[in-house]
C-alpha cells in the first residue's frame, strides 16, 4: 500500500510539473524575431519627441510611418529614460508607433520614496492623480481619438509596466479600440479581472510578482495560443522600467527579450496593412 501511495505521489508530481512548463511556455516563434544589434543601453538618450494632443503632453517614438500605434503606460515612477528606450527599441525593431502618456502630468511618485514603504500610501496616490476612471481612461481615449481621426488609424494595442499594467488590463477590458495588451512585472491586476478581458494578452510577471497563471487560464479559455505568460524567473519587480538596472548585462538581456515577445506578439495581433 506504501509503495502504491509514493508511485501516485510521483505521478501527480509529474502531472503538475509537466502542467506548469506547458501553461509558461513562451508562445511565439523565436526565428521570427527581426535581426538586430544589442538594442538595450546603459546610458541612453531617447529618440522622440514630445508633443500635446489637446491638454495631454505624450512622448512619441521616432518611427512616425507605422500604421500601427501601441499606448505605452509607464511606471509609477513616471516618464523616465528606461521607459523610452523600451518604446523606442520596439518601434525601431517592429515597426510600431510608440506613444507614452504623461497620465501623471507632473505629480509624479518619488524616486527617493523606491522601494515603496507604505503601499496604502501609494494606492491613495495612484487613486488622487492617475486612477482608470478619474483620468487614464480619457488619456487612452484621447491617444486613440486623435489617430483615428487625424491619420485614419485603426489598429492599437497597449502595454504597462506596474501601476501601468492596470491601465492596459482595464484598456483591455473596457475599449473596443485596443485588440491586444500586454503587461510587465504588474501591480494592481487580479485574477477576476481576466474574465472582463476582450482582447488577447501577453503577461510578463517576474520572480517576485503574485502568481499569474490563474489569469493565464482565463486568457486561454477566451483566446487559446494567441495570448502568453512568462515568468522572469531571475528578475525581480521593476527590471525593465525606472527602477531596472540597464548595465546591468543580464538586465540588458532580459529586456530585450521584453521588447521581442511583445513585439512579436503585437505584431501577430494587429494588422500592417
Amino acid at each position: 500500500m506504501g509503495k502504491s501511495n509514493l508511485i501516485l505521489q510521483g505521478l501527480l508530481v509529474l502531472v503538475s510539473f509537466i502542467c506548469i512548463v506547458h501553461t509558461t511556455k513562451v508562445i511565439y516563434d523565436g526565428s521570427n524575431i527581426p535581426k538586430h544589434h544589442k538594442v538595450i543601453e546603459a546610458n541612453y538618450t531617447p529618440r522622440g519627441e514630445e508633443y500635446q494632443i489637446g491638454n495631454l503632453t505624450v512622448y512619441e517614438t521616432p518611427n512616425r510611418s507605422a500604421k500601427r500605434v501601441l499606448i505605452h503606460i509607464y511606471d509609477i515612477l513616471g516618464m523616465s529614460t528606461n521607459i523610452r528606450q523600451v518604446a523606442d527599441s520596439i518601434s525601431q525593431i517592429h515597426d510600431f508607433r510608440v506613444v507614452i502618456p504623461r497620465i501623471f502630468r507632473e505629480e509624479y511618485w518619488n524616486a527617493e520614496n523606491f522601494p515603496i514603504a507604505e503601499q496604502e500610501e501609494v494606492d491613495a496616490w495612484v487613486e488622487e492623480y492617475a486612477s482608470w476612471d478619474g483620468v487614464a481612461r480619457f488619456d487612452v481615449m484621447t491617444i486613440i481619438n486623435h489617430f483615428k481621426t487625424t491619420e485614419n488609424i485603426t489598429e492599437f494595442g497597449i502595454f504597462g509596466m506596474c501601476y501601468g499594467a492596470l491601465i492596459s488590463t482595464m484598456a483591455a477590458m473596457e475599449v473596443r479600440d485596443i485588440k491586444a495588451a500586454g503587461f510587465v512585472h504588474p501591480t494592481y491586476v487580479t485574477t477576476e479581472m481576466a474574465n472582463g478581458v476582450l482582447a488577447p494578452m501577453y503577461i510578463l510577471p517576474t520572480s517576485n510578482d503574485p502568481d499569474y497563471l490563474p489569469f493565464y487560464e482565463i486568457l486561454k479559455t477566451k483566446f487559446g495560443d494567441n495570448c502568453g505568460h512568462r515568468r522572469f524567473t531571475d528578475m525581480v519587480h521593476a527590471f525593465s522600467g525606472a527602477g531596472g538596472d540597464f548595465s546591468n548585462p543580464l538586465i540588458q538581456q532580459r529586456v530585450e527579450e521584453v521588447v521581442d515577445i511583445l513585439g512579436l506578439f503585437f505584431n501577430r495581433n494587429l494588422n500592417n496593412s
